[in-house]
């Protein structure tokens, strides 16, 4: 199954998302691939062990204050490996799209951990989006394609996270969103504690800050 839902999601990412135009329907922060939210662990490869084990213990550390569970943490960490994104910055995205909660389902029928759309659980071939390991993938998979999409852009990381959010676009289009301002400052509002406090960081008090978060300063 595993070997499976990532021969999907590699797939998937090689046709390009050709099925852009059925999102159809459905600002800025200066980081660009290579530098540090989309990094590259596959070039590392002077990277000792032990270094990478203290990576993972210290995103199960902060998966687990902030809500999450150490089996959460793992596939996070996967995904980065997999897609070349900050572990950090995904568990970001599931705290702010579902609080750790894999079983949770949104009023538009977005899914799990990621809050995957149908459309999306469909093309990726996600049999079981209830499941953390195809959720995240299939998440990561989703996010790795906004960015390229982006990557052009010097607000990128805005660009990204808003086609996340609500659907790919032309950038006028997610620049003008409220909805996607507010979803964007939460994360990377999430992201910037959790890479510079995490040893502070509790539900509590990243909810306490995501919920006061006005769409005024996202830019």
């Amino acid at each position: 199954m595993c070997l499976l839902i990532r021969s999907l999601i590699m797939t998937f990412l090689f046709l390009g998302f050709q099925i852009t135009a059925v999102w159809a329907y459905e600002r800025g922060h200066p980081h660009h691939i290579g530098q540090d939210i989309l990094i590259s662990f596959k070039h590392k490869k002077s990277v000792k062990a032990s270094k990478s084990q203290a990576l993972f213990v210290k995103l199960r550390d902060t998966v687990i204050a902030i809500g999450g569970e150490a089996h959460h943490a793992r596939v996070l960490f996967h995904a980065g490996r997999e897609f070349e994104i900050d572990p950090f910055f995904l568990a970001s995205l599931a705290f702010v799209e579902s609080n750790f909660r894999p079983k949770i389902k949104s009023n538009r029928n977005a899914k799990g951990l990621m809050q995957l759309r149908p459309v999306v659980l469909e093309v990726l071939g996600v049999t079981n989006p209830w499941d953390p390991y195809q959720n995240v993938m299939a998440g990561a998979a989703y996010l790795r394609h906004c960015f390229e999409r982006y990557s052009k852009y010097e607000n990128c990381t805005y660009l990204a996270l808003a086609a996340y959010n609500i659907g790919p676009g032309n950038t006028r289009k997610l620049e003008s969103s409220e909805a996607a301002s507010r979803f964007v400052k939460k994360v990377l509002t999430v992201y910037n504690r959790l890479t510079s406090d995490a040893s502070r960081c509790t539900r509590h008090i990243l909810n306490t800050e995501v919920a006061s978060i006005k769409v005024a300063g996202v830019r």
